[in-house]
């Protein structure tokens, strides 16, 4: 996760930005929930509002760990699993 801070437009206050890079598969509540915490953790931090989150999804044959494709990896597979069951 990475956050930047930018100006739009000459004279106007900065805006948090934040990308997320994650899996497939996040049940769309857990998002919602994740991305609550996140701007209010910046907003309690910065006090600038207005934050900005990109959530980008990888499949999971397009990442890699420990020299192996998500999609062959069972430490991968297995926490896919337990992220779309909520667990």
């Amino acid at each position: 996760m990475g956050i930047q801070k930018t100006n739009w437009r000459k004279g106007e206050s900065h805006m948090p930005i934040v990308f997320i890079e994650a899996p497939p598969g996040i049940r769309l509540e857990a998002k919602r929930k994740m991305v609550e915490k996140i701007t209010t953790a910046i907003d309690e931090a910065y006090h600038i509002g207005d934050t900005l989150i990109f959530l980008n999804e990888h499949a999971i044959e397009n990442v890699a760990m420990d020299g192996r494709l998500g999609s062959e990896n069972p430490k991968v597979l297995e926490r896919l699993k337990q992220v779309s069951s909520g667990g």
